[in-house]
């Protein structure tokens, strides 16, 4: 009984260390429906998170798919903007060579222009000097001879007789005026200072208007910047005595190294009237054919023409370059 008693308390044994070492060994069964659980919901989260990224990727990839046929559709705008401003661009630039190459055109004829009128003056001032002038200077010695060859005139002939005399020297002189005014020969045979001097005494003379002269002794300059600077102070003193209502005009004519300086003022209204601006300030002419006559002139030798209205007067001021390089 001892012996049996023994095996059996040694079975028992076993047994419960068996069951100790099975729980140490394996987790509780709730752990495990627990870790089960957590596993199942995670994967459910997992298939969620994957279809939810699948409908946000077909959304985000229709999204990119409008976005890039928007984005054509701007694209085939914008070339065709930039086709339509390059057209427009080329158009700009073809209308502005042609302009530049009318204003050349229109240059030329201007010049050609000018210089016809120029030689057709001379041509004129020669003929009334040469043919007309010396006819009537002819005509007054014919006269002269004829009043001192009939002493047997009555009162009232001699009267006639002398009266045609007078007519025709005074028909002399304004031949021999109109002829200097169309072309100074002075101009031609020593130079321009001399030919505005003549002048302005002529115009004194003719007016009354005094003329200050200050005139630097600038020796002779090219032909066609002597024709147009005399032709400057030709229409500027006629303009003066047209419509600046004054007594007295000034005209300066100076060198430097490069270029020659011509200035003519004078003290009254001018062409001005009311065309100044508030506070005083001058205000641009409104060319007339004599002003803009006189801007083509210079702009034939290179030249600069500027002219002010001012409340004290009128001032036109021209500048030359020495170098003559012809306008083409």
């Amino acid at each position: 009984m001892t012996l049996s008693r023994a095996r059996h308390s040694k079975k028992g044994l076993h047994a419960a260390q068996v069951s100790r070492a099975s729980e140490v060994v394996a987790p509780p069964r709730t752990e495990l429906d627990r870790l089960m659980g957590q596993m199942r919901d995670a994967n459910e989260r997992l298939v969620v998170a994957a279809i939810h990224a699948q409908d946000v990727s077909d959304e985000a990839r229709a999204d990119a798919t409008q976005a890039r046929a928007e984005l054509d559709g701007l694209m085939s705008e914008l070339e065709d903007a930039n086709r339509r401003l390059s057209a427009a661009a080329a158009e700009a630039q073809a209308m502005a060579e042609e302009a530049i190459e009318r204003e050349g055109e229109y240059r030329r004829l201007s010049s050609r222009l000018l210089n016809l009128q120029d030689g057709e003056r001379r041509r004129l001032a020669r003929d009334l000097h040469d043919t007309v002038a010396q006819d009537l200077v002819v005509l007054g010695m014919n006269l002269a001879l004829f009043e001192q060859n009939a002493p047997a005139l009555d009162a009232g002939c001699t009267q006639i007789l002398a009266e045609c005399r007078s007519l025709a020297d005074e028909c002399c002189r304004e031949v021999r005026v109109h002829a200097y005014l169309l072309h100074p020969p002075l101009l031609d045979e020593t130079g321009l200072v001399s030919a505005v001097r003549l002048f302005a005494e002529g115009f004194t003379s003719r007016s009354g208007i005094h003329v200050v002269m200050a005139l630097d002794d600038i020796g002779r300059l090219p032909g066609p910047i002597e024709i147009a600077l005399f032709r400057v102070v030709q229409e500027s003193l006629t303009n003066v005595h047209r419509h600046a209502s004054t007594s007295t005009v000034s005209i300066r004519l100076a060198t430097t190294r490069d270029e020659v300086l011509l200035e003519i003022r004078d003290q009254g209204r001018g062409l001005a009237g009311d065309r100044l601006h508030p506070h005083g300030r001058p205000a641009l002419a409104t060319p007339g054919v004599g002003i803009q006559g006189m801007r083509e002139r210079i702009a034939q030798v290179r030249g600069t023409f500027e002219i002010e209205f001012t409340d004290r007067g009128t001032m036109v001021r021209v500048n030359a370059p020495l170098n003559l390089a012809p306008a083409t």
